[in-house]
């Protein structure tokens, strides 16, 4: 996958900034979705209303295909996808339905509970995915990574229920529901599409495939008029800048770097994203973290350092494809 980006192998200081540099993109999600709804009327010219969920959604998916099909050739991607076994093709149309649901829920979730506990919380989704993968996979546990995801689990479990008082808190449960589909998704892509089809062909299809469910579910659910402030320029110019950086770009820099450095500095790094993501809340949201948000920070970050450590050499392991399916299925536009 690197060859999209490099003509050689990068130095392992290129790859790790790659994969920070992903990471800072990547984990800028859920505070600029936050941001859109709050402050769409002022980013779009005042139009009252252009950031609805059908529209956000079916925009950004939709500019990430396109983004993605120009610069590939939508020939080439059509002619790969064509030439895929239907068992991959099958695990891509999966892969697409299941980025619907998963946006869904984190976008509905952002509306009910804070980009800090939504970052905090999405925390468990990689650790539930690693967890049914030994299973599935029969990769074995290493005592350290059991550690390290329960400490993950317990953080995320304290933070729900600390900040909602301990009552159920609906934008906390979407969230949670959220890592179910990712793990979910995680393990099709693990399953039936890794190592056999091109990352410009699964990238294209999820987001190509998404736009159009969420296209029709507004249709139906709404009507056409729902559209009618979705063509607005600025809205298309600012969800395509946003796509193109934060979709397309961070995961091209990740499978670029993750290729090239050994799955310990890759768990290491990776602990990077919920700091960016709580950071991004703060600077774009105003959220300031409470003192149990950042406990939980805290508790999450040691939990992904001990996962981490310790694996034994030339023998993947939880942790590892852990880390290296995160990025595959974490498409929130």
């Amino acid at each position: 996958m690197g060859r999209f980006f490099v003509a050689s192998s990068p130095s392992p200081l290129t790859s790790q900034a790659m994969l920070v540099a992903s990471r800072a993109l990547s984990a800028a999600r859920p505070a600029l979705i936050s941001l859109l709804i709050t402050s769409g009327a002022s980013l779009s010219s005042e139009i009252a209303h252009p950031i609805s969920f059908c529209n956000v959604l079916f925009i950004g998916n939709f500019c990430a295909a396109m983004v993605v099909g120009f610069w590939f050739g939508f020939g080439t991607i059509l002619s790969d996808i064509r030439s895929l076994k239907p068992r991959v093709q099958l695990g891509l149309l999966l892969n697409g339905s299941l980025a619907t649901v998963l946006s869904t829920l984190i976008f509905l979730g952002l509306q009910e509970t804070t980009v800090t506990n939504a970052v905090l919380l999405g925390r468990l989704g990689p650790v539930v995915f690693a967890l049914a993968g030994a299973i599935a996979l029969g990769k074995r546990i290493r005592p350290l990574e059991w550690v390290g995801f329960s400490l993950i689990a317990v953080g995320v479990v304290g933070i729900a229920l600390k900040t909602s008082n301990y009552q159920t808190n609906r934008g906390d449960i979407l969230i949670l529901l959220s890592t179910l589909v990712f793990a979910a998704s995680a393990m099709i892509n693990q399953l039936m599409i890794a190592k056999a089809a091109a990352l410009h062909v699964v990238v294209f299809s999820r987001n190509f495939l998404s736009s159009i469910i969420f296209f029709f579910i507004a249709l139906r659910l709404f009507g056409p008029h729902h559209f009618a402030d979705t063509f607005s320029g600025p809205l298309w110019v600012l969800m395509a800048v946003y796509s193109l950086v934060v979709i397309v770009f961070a995961q091209f820099l990740w499978y670029a770097s993750i290729n090239h450095l050994d799955s310990r500095i890759i768990g290491r790094l990776t602990v990077l994203s919920p700091v960016f993501g709580v950071s991004y809340a703060f600077v774009l949201n105003g959220e300031h973290p409470s003192a149990a948000q950042l406990g939980t920070l805290l508790v999450i970050i040691i939990g992904v350092l001990i996962a981490s450590v310790g694996k034994p050499q030339n023998a993947e392991s939880s942790v590892e494809m852990m880390a290296k399916d995160t990025e595959s299925v974490a498409s929130i536009p």
